[in-house]
């Protein structure tokens, strides 16, 4: 089983509640809400690999637990200040689901939402403080929790003066039970460009640039509360990377494309990142279009969707498995996005 940090993040509680339950095959045996660290724990008694989702109307962070039989005790967890409570069920036959129902009020910031795996069973959910109340607006806090790939991307120091601190939300494409594109050897596009979006964040922090992600591991997340991540933020650019797909049939379909929706400025920005890794990147070019993808039409700032190669073609799929190339990648579309700062 892969090993696993995603971002959850909820604010204080105001008890420690443990369920023990008797020990079988694939059930969960326990669940325990631990406010004095501020942790939601548990563990089955085989191997799982969770799947985690934030739901809106109402808004709920969901845990799926597939292979992982219901427990005896289900009785609910009452939560603190921001949290109704905590509870257990079975949505269909193979999963249990863990729920933790947000209070009305209050609202969750995607980015900060982090699960980490202890060992194949043991699971634990950090709840930062990224529950906030939404009466008084809200401004979602970055998030540092996430350290940057142990690479290191390298760039020539930006010229800090001219950068200021504009906000750029960079938004890796699907995620959590969404893997998106599946290429060849397996390839999967959420992992690919969850890499290299972080890296880029990375790169953009470093720079002096305001970064948010609307996602910062394998969660899911629907296209409209990655549009509201931006707007709440009032960013002033928005990036969302992907990796693109044919048909295995295809693999001689390679290439990069940039997509933006309407706005001149939208324009500017994609060609400006495309050039960028054009100068760079070893990569076919299939150019700049224009289309109607949900997250930059739907944005009210300059907004471009990337799509860093194709998972199904021959020479893109040996390229995005590289982590080198995906350095050089995140480094061409920092790169780019930085130079769309200067000049603009």
């Amino acid at each position: 089983m892969r090993s696993r940090t995603w971002a959850i993040g909820l604010g204080s509680l105001l008890l420690t509640t443990v369920l023990a339950l008797p020990a079988r095959a694939n059930q969960l045996l326990f669940w325990r809400l631990d406010a004095s660290q501020n942790r939601l724990e548990f563990k089955t008694q085989g191997a799982i690999a969770p799947q985690a989702q934030l739901i809106f109307n109402p808004q709920r962070i969901v845990i799926d637990l597939p292979g992982a039989t219901l427990p005896a005790n289900r009785s609910p967890i009452q939560g603190g200040a921001g949290i109704r409570e905590i509870r257990v069920g079975q949505p269909e036959a193979g999963i249990t689901r863990l729920v933790i129902e947000i209070a009305p009020g209050y609202t969750v910031d995607p980015s900060q939402l982090r699960v980490e795996g202890l060992d194949a069973t043991t699971w634990q959910i950090r709840l930062q403080p990224a529950l906030r109340f939404a009466g008084g607006g809200i401004v979602p806090p970055r998030s540092p929790v996430t350290p940057p790939p142990p690479r290191q991307p390298q760039l020539p120091p930006p010229r800090s003066p001219q950068v200021g601190r504009q906000i750029v939300v960079i938004d890796p494409g699907h995620g959590g039970p969404d893997p998106g594109a599946i290429g060849i050897n397996g390839l999967q596009e959420a992992e690919l460009v969850l890499d290299i979006s972080q890296q880029v964040a990375a790169i953009l922090r470093n720079s002096g640039l305001d970064v948010r992600m609307t996602r910062t591991a394998d969660i899911d997340l629907d296209l409209e509360p990655r549009v509201q991540i931006a707007e709440q933020a009032r960013a002033d650019i928005f990036v969302s990377i992907h990796a693109n797909a044919l048909s295995l049939d295809r693999p001689e379909v390679n290439g990069l494309e940039t997509y933006y929706y309407a706005s001149q400025a939208g324009e500017r920005l994609a060609r400006t990142i495309h050039q960028s890794i054009l100068s760079s990147v070893s990569i076919r070019d299939r150019g700049v279009r224009q289309a109607r993808f949900y997250v930059i039409r739907r944005t009210t700032m300059p907004a471009v969707l990337v799509e860093t190669g194709f998972v199904t073609g021959s020479e893109d799929s040996r390229n995005l498995a590289n982590p080198n190339h995906r350095r050089k990648m995140a480094e061409a579309i920092a790169r780019g996005i930085l130079q769309y700062v200067r000049q603009n």
